[in-house]
C-alpha cells in the first residue's frame, strides 16, 4: 500500500484551522499533498500552518488563504488564484459551515439565512469553481470534490431546522454534481461525521455524555476517524466512487 497516495498532488482544505478541517488536512499532508489551508482567521491559519510543517516532507508546500466562504466574490477570488498561481487541483474539500441550536419557533431569518448562505451557497459556490478548475486538467489524473455533511441531514434532532435542511440539501447537491460530473471523471462524494470529539465539543461535555446512549459502538467519533474517512475519498482507493454519502457515526444514524 502506498503510504504517500497524494504524493505531488494539490489539495484545498476550507474550514482548514482548527477541528475536522485541521484534521483532513494533517492527514492529507501526511498522505503527501501540498496543501492550501482555508479559513476566515489569519492567525488561526498561520498557527495551523506551523503546526502541519512538522508533518510535512521535503518540497511539500503549504500555503494559507483567508477567505469568507459564505461570500461569493471572495470565492472567486480564492479559484481565481488558483488558476493563476497552482499547477491544477486534485482534492477539494469542502468542509467549512456552522451550525446552532435553535428552536424551531426562535429561528429568525437571519439564522437561517446565513447558515444557508455557508453550509449550503457557499459550498455550492466552491463545489462549482473546483469542478471547473478539475475540468482543465488531464482525464487520468485523480480528481476528488468531498463535501463535508452531517447525519443531521438524514434524521431529526430539535433545535437544528436550518442546520439539518441545509445539510440534506447539501447532500442531494453532492448527487447531482456527481452525475454531472462523472463523465469526465471527476468524483464528487459525501463525508457525514456523527458526533465528534473536536476541540468545540470538548467544551460542552456534558452534552457530549448525553449523547453516547444514541451510539451503539459507546464513544464519540474522534477527528482522525473523520480525516481517515476524507482520505479514503480523496485519494486512489477511491476512484470508483462517487456520488456516496460515507456516513462515520458509530452506527449512531442507524435509528
Amino acid at each position: 500500500m502506498d503510504e504517500q497516495p497524494l504524493s505531488g498532488q494539490w489539495a484545498l482544505v476550507t474550514g482548514a484551522s482548527k477541528g475536522i478541517g485541521f484534521g483532513i488536512a494533517q492527514r492529507l499532508v501526511g498522505a503527501g499533498a501540498n496543501v492550501v489551508l482555508v479559513a476566515r482567521n489569519v492567525e488561526a491559519l498561520d498557527d495551523a500552518r506551523l503546526r502541519l510543517e512538522n508533518a510535512a516532507g521535503a518540497g511539500q508546500e503549504l500555503v494559507v488563504r483567508s477567505v469568507d466562504t459564505s461570500d461569493r466574490d471572495s470565492i472567486v477570488d480564492l479559484f481565481d488564484w488558483v488558476r493563476a498561481d497552482l499547477p491544477g487541483l486534485n482534492v477539494f474539500v469542502a468542509n467549512a459551515g456552522s451550525g446552532a441550536v435553535v428552536p424551531f419557533l426562535e429561528l429568525t431569518a437571519e439564522d437561517w439565512d446565513a447558515t444557508i448562505g455557508l453550509n449550503l451557497t457557499g459550498t455550492f459556490h466552491c463545489m462549482q469553481q473546483a469542478a471547473r478548475v478539475m475540468t482543465t486538467m488531464d482525464a487520468d489524473t485523480n480528481r476528488s470534490i468531498i463535501a463535508v455533511s452531517s447525519i443531521r441531514g438524514l434524521g431529526i434532532r430539535p433545535g437544528l431546522a436550518h442546520y439539518a435542511s441545509s445539510k440534506a440539501a447539501l447532500n442531494q447537491l453532492v448527487r447531482m454534481a456527481a452525475y454531472e460530473l462523472g463523465p469526465q471523471a471527476i468524483r464528487v462524494n459525501a463525508l457525514s461525521p456523527g458526533v465528534t470529539l473536536t476541540p468545540l465539543a470538548e467544551q460542552n461535555l456534558s452534552v457530549l455524555e448525553e449523547r453516547l446512549d444514541d451510539i451503539p459502538m459507546g464513544r464519540p467519533g474522534s477527528i482522525d476517524d473523520m480525516a481517515a474517512a476524507a482520505l479514503f475519498l480523496a485519494g486512489p482507493d477511491s476512484r470508483f466512487v462517487t456520488g456516496a454519502n460515507l456516513v462515520v457515526d458509530g452506527g449512531e444514524s442507524l435509528y
